[in-house]
């Protein structure tokens, strides 16, 4: 997959008409309710909404969002595991118990719950993330106050690093084109190494020289505090906001009517 697929999905997204604080709030709305409310039915309903606003109604393909939830999901893994895992201390009676580590039903629950908030809640960001380009984004922060030279900082950031995972795929390229990680026998992980240690120091060198040119090239055009680039201006979505704050609504009716059944 392209390594700007989420950039591309947010560029081509109808959501890009609307308005960046109205996408940043309703984004908000959902991550504070996913923190506030039970697993059951708060984050559930939730992570349901992130996914149908984002692949439904913002049309972002599936795939993208999967690639872009698969890390944050494997750190929600670990951490989950870490909380239902109890080491040391003394088990409950219906704990089951491996050497020093036991699980009961209190621990299981308790990070299940930890597990669901952080689903729900990197669903959430992941519907802005995948909706709005970050130039929108930055231009926006901007707007609301933020020092520009933080701004500028954050966007050439963004930006360089993405130079630098290109150029570190391409030196790997081209190790494999020489067949760099053909040879087997003893000396194999030896020369992964030395591969290894050859393409940090080529991705290095050609970063910092990509930035000596930026540098250059800001000082020839007359960079002092920040860059200005041109803004679009869009219109409220009123339908939008709208709709947002129902599933908010609707997700907090649930959690309050779940509770009032449950004795």
């Amino acid at each position: 997959m392209h390594l700007t697929a989420l950039d591309d999905a947010a560029w081509s997204s109808p959501w890009r008409r609307i308005r960046v604080g109205e996408k940043v709030a309703v984004s908000g709305a959902l991550l504070l309710t996913a923190l506030l409310t039970p697993a059951w039915p708060g984050c559930v309903a939730v992570a349901c909404l992130a996914v149908a606003f984002t692949c439904g109604w913002a049309r972002i393909p599936a795939r993208v969002l999967v690639m872009a939830f698969t890390p944050p999901l494997v750190f929600l893994m670990v951490g989950g595991l870490s909380v239902m895992v109890v080491i040391g201390g003394t088990p409950s009676p219906d704990a089951a118990v491996l050497g020093p580590a036991w699980v009961d039903a209190v621990s299981m629950e308790r990070g299940l719950s930890a597990f669901a908030h952080g689903v729900a809640g990197t669903l959430s960001l992941l519907m802005l993330a995948t909706t709005t380009p970050m130039s929108d984004l930055l231009a926006w922060l901007q707007r609301r106050g933020v020092p520009a030279p933080l701004v500028d900082v954050a966007a050439l950031k963004y930006r360089l690093l993405w130079v630098l995972l290109a150029t570190a795929l391409a030196i790997h390229e081209a190790q494999v084109a020489r067949l760099g990680d053909a040879p087997r026998g003893p000396g194999r992980l030896q020369r992964r190494l030395r591969l290894a240690a050859d393409a940090m120091g080529s991705t290095l060198i050609r970063a910092w020289h990509r930035s000596a040119r930026l540098q250059a090239g800001l000082e020839g055009r007359g960079y002092t505090d920040d860059l200005r680039t041109i803004t679009t201006t869009r219109v409220a979505s009123p339908r939008f906001v709208a709709v947002g704050a129902f599933a908010v609504a609707a997700v907090w009716a649930a959690v309050l009517a779940a509770q009032v059944v449950t004795p």
